[in-house]
């Protein structure tokens, strides 16, 4: 039995599973997967102390966790809370089939229900039971990684992004645990073939130890493992087209350009991913003519099914020369102006050559300039290709509709039967909402009047609170929730049941996902993060088309950098629900939703004043950035200098504290030997101070008088070691400020720069440190035989006190 090896597969299998934290809320299902590989490593070693077939300690395992499962979830319908019943094991089923269906309502990371916790500390057990049977009964540690990738694939599929830090620190934890994992094996393999070979360790009493000295081979497989785990770590950011791309990781099936079936994109779960990103990373960048930019589209949700809302496959047609097709709704008395955005991607990201890419692009664009095959959506002008659009350059020009107050009052005429037997359809579910919707925009005598109304309820009537902490699934029973109870949630709550309350009102509408405009760089310039990720609903008036409204609350307390648009914030408000017409007083304003395009700047566009942060983070990342780069130049210049300050200070001290002639003299050799690693003259710590002395002098030939210097250092130093009496160290501190010109002065100009700037004599620590850093293992080794020695020796006394 091997309880060293059982204990670094637990200890493999809890590292791995640190990979799950961005796929469930919380810490809780750690301590329970905690427990139950615990338990599978208890059981696996009683198992081993019997020789059993594999397959018996395999059902022994399973058995275990099973009861452990059933003691966490269904205690209360257990036998003595323990053994399981039909009752419990129908619990657990239940709860298994709950599983299933929250993982597909939930956008990670899931709320900790118990039946995600379940599913979760289920998964981590059969990994455990894995990992212990491969590695301890079947001796393949090798092959135990396999099961523990799995762990660590499981953020993949889901489309989570941990962030950079995360991502790191996941990552060295499980491969640490799984280098514990094959140091414990390796070492039990080493002490085999010890048995073979002549090498043996002597303890102090003078009797041979019971195995090999593996230290040196140890540490030597120990640095391997770190160089490839290095290697690892490094050689995929130099091989293009690993990383996947922000914007465009998704499931689901339509057909690409070409006929080529690829996937679509899940929009909801990407842009909950990027709102929850502890670390807001740049998504593209743009410059543009329109000094208040438009919200950049990317996906448009029309299907409002009984579940939530999707996105609706299409083939569309393929994009020529750039033309897209006629702005839906759109007629030519509608004031508007031309913008010219130019627009670049992220570097180093790519896309799935399986799934849809769409193009972030101010709406409704008129003409697109992107190289590449193209499909271009009529209905909702948004652009998709199957291609890599990492670091994608592309320009386009785009109209922005600013209709006025008047023309949006008053009817323009019929809707087409293309908008409304599409965007007006409201399934069963929502249908008690339209009282609610009623009593918001009662009063108002037009659809724009009741658009407005909709919107300042949301964002300016004080009645909602906006945080991204929500767990609620997007699904039409939470929606309700939200507006009638909760109030509480982001930007996807707020676009989502605007929309549902607009067809409610027979107002064509439909939810966009995309960006907000980002942040203003200066000189046109613009970046957007991932924390400007936001959905918003679009709402179809004719004669202006798709018009964006924002009803999620902006500025310090809401979305940091949404905006609500000009056309939606009339100076002379519809009539309120007394049916009479608000007109502001002289010296007042109308209540506001967001910015207008009377202000301009990062902060008038957040709504915050200076020192105030948003929720995205966009100003105070911004702010900050000059402190950053001044702390990162700092950081720079002290790596630089420190060699040579603590060079200097430990050359002072060193002389300072030499109070006679023998530490006068070891001070002088210290230094000398230092100065021999600055100037990169080998020498051997096992040589004598006399040795040393020739082995120099005939490497680097000096002057007489050098030489004599040198030899007066390298007596001094043996007699300060060997006789009775040290030798006068008077010229001891010049002598060696003598040798060092003698050595500087052999040395070529490089060696010397280095010497004064880098001294390797001052480095030398901090590689000695790592050294043993990276013999942490053999560290366990060592205190592991001392500790078993310590106790046979203790169990050994009493039994030679009675012979």
């Amino acid at each position: 039995m091997n309880n060293r090896l059982t204990f670094a597969a637990a200890l493999a299998t809890l590292a791995a599973s640190l990979s799950l934290y961005p796929v469930v809320y919380h810490w809780h299902w750690f301590w329970v997967g905690f427990g139950a590989v615990t338990t599978i490593a208890v059981v696996g070693a009683l198992t081993r102390l019997r020789r059993l077939p594999v397959v018996v300690c395999a059902l022994a395992e399973l058995a275990a966790l099973l009861l452990f499962l059933n003691t966490e979830f269904a205690s209360a319908k257990s036998a003595g809370r323990v053994l399981p019943t039909w009752a419990s094991l129908h619990q657990l089923r239940a709860l298994a089939s709950q599983a299933l269906q929250d993982t597909s309502r939930f956008a990670p990371p899931a709320p900790a229900y118990p039946a995600i916790v379940l599913m979760t500390v289920a998964g981590i057990g059969v990994v455990a039971v894995a990992t212990d049977l491969i590695a301890v009964r079947l001796r393949r540690p090798a092959l135990a990684g396999l099961p523990l990738l799995v762990l660590f694939c499981v953020p993949l599929t889901v489309s989570v992004h941990q962030g950079a830090a995360g991502e790191m620190a996941v990552f060295c934890l499980g491969m640490a645990g799984y280098l514990t994992l094959l140091a414990v094996d390796g070492r039990e393999r080493l002490r085999l073939w010890g048995r073979l070979v002549t090498v043996w360790q002597h303890s102090d009493d003078g009797r041979d130890r019971t195995g090999p000295d593996t230290k040196d081979l140890a540490a030597a497989g120990r640095r391997i493992a770190l160089a490839a785990v290095v290697i690892a770590l490094f050689i995929p950011l130099l091989v293009p087209g690993l990383a996947e791309h922000k914007l465009f990781a998704g499931s689901g099936s339509g057909d690409g350009p070409g006929g080529r079936q690829v996937s679509l994109p899940n929009p909801l779960v990407q842009m909950n991913s990027q709102l929850h990103r502890t670390d807001a990373g740049d998504v593209l960048s743009y410059r543009t003519t329109d000094p208040d930019p438009q919200y950049l589209q990317v996906y448009v949700l029309n299907d409002l099914s009984s579940q939530t809302w999707t996105l609706t496959p299409t083939a569309g047609q393929l994009l020529h020369d750039g033309k897209l097709p006629v702005t839906p709704g759109l007629t030519p008395g509608t004031p508007t102006s031309i913008e010219n955005t130019t627009i670049t991607l992220a570097k180093g990201l790519s896309s799935s050559q399986q799934t849809a890419s769409f193009l972030p692009l101010p709406y409704p664009a008129r003409t697109v300039n992107v190289p590449g095959d193209w499909r271009v959506d009529p209905h909702t002008l948004t652009l998709f290709s199957g291609q890599n659009l990492s670091g994608l350059h592309y320009s386009a020009i785009s109209r922005e509709v600013d209709p006025s107050e008047q023309q949006l009052q008053h009817d323009a005429g019929p809707v087409p039967s293309s908008i409304t037997n599409n965007y007006l359809s409201v399934p069963r579910v929502y249908q008690g909402l339209i009282t609610l919707a009623d009593r918001v925009t009662r009063g108002q005598t037009s659809s724009y009047g009741e658009a407005v109304a909709l919107q300042r309820w949301f964002a300016d009537s004080g009645k909602f609170t906006y945080s991204l902490n929500v767990q609620e699934p997007a699904s039409p029973q939470a929606l309700i929730r939200f507006l009638t109870s909760q109030r509480r949630g982001y930007c996807q709550q707020f676009a989502f049941a605007m929309a549902v309350l607009a067809r409610l009102l027979d107002i064509p509408s439909r939810v966009a996902v995309g960006y907000t405009e980002g942040t203003s760089l200066g000189h046109d310039r613009w970046v957007v993060k991932t924390s400007d990720a936001h959905a918003w609903p679009e709402l179809y008036f004719q004669g202006a088309g798709w018009l964006r409204f924002e009803p999620t609350p902006a500025g310090s307390g809401g979305q940091a950098t949404a905006i609500a648009p000009n056309y939606s914030l009339p100076p002379i408000l519809a009539p309120s629900a007394g049916g009479a017409a608000t007109v502001p007083t002289p010296g007042t304003t109308a209540p506001q939703l967001g910015s207008s395009k009377a202000r301009t700047g990062p902060l008038a566009k957040l709504g915050q004043t200076p020192g105030e942060v948003g929720v995205g983070g966009a100003v105070s990342s911004r702010s900050l950035a000059p402190y950053w780069l001044l702390s990162l130049a700092a950081l720079a210049v002290l790596a630089l200098v420190t060699p040579r300050i603590v060079r200097s200070v430990r050359r002072r001290q060193r002389w300072r504290g030499a109070a006679g002639d023998r530490d006068r003299a070891e001070a002088a050799w210290s230094e000398l030997v230092d100065n021999l690693t600055d100037y990169q003259i080998a020498w051997s710590p096992s040589a004598s101070p006399r040795a040393l002395a020739r082995q120099v002098s005939a490497d680097r030939p000096m002057a007489r008088a050098q030489d004599d210097a040198l030899t007066r250092i390298a007596q001094a130093a043996e007699r300060a070691r060997y006789a009775p009496e040290p030798a006068d160290s008077a010229s001891l501190r010049a002598d060696t400020e003598q040798v060092r010109r003698a050595l500087a002065g052999r040395a070529s100009r490089r060696v010397r720069w280095q010497a004064r700037l880098l001294p390797r004599s001052a480095l030398r620590p901090l590689r000695t440190g790592l050294q043993h850093a990276l013999d942490v293992f053999g560290w366990m080794d060592v205190a592991a035989h001392r500790i078993s020695g310590a106790l046979r020796r203790r169990a050994g006394q009493p039994g030679k006190a009675q012979a």
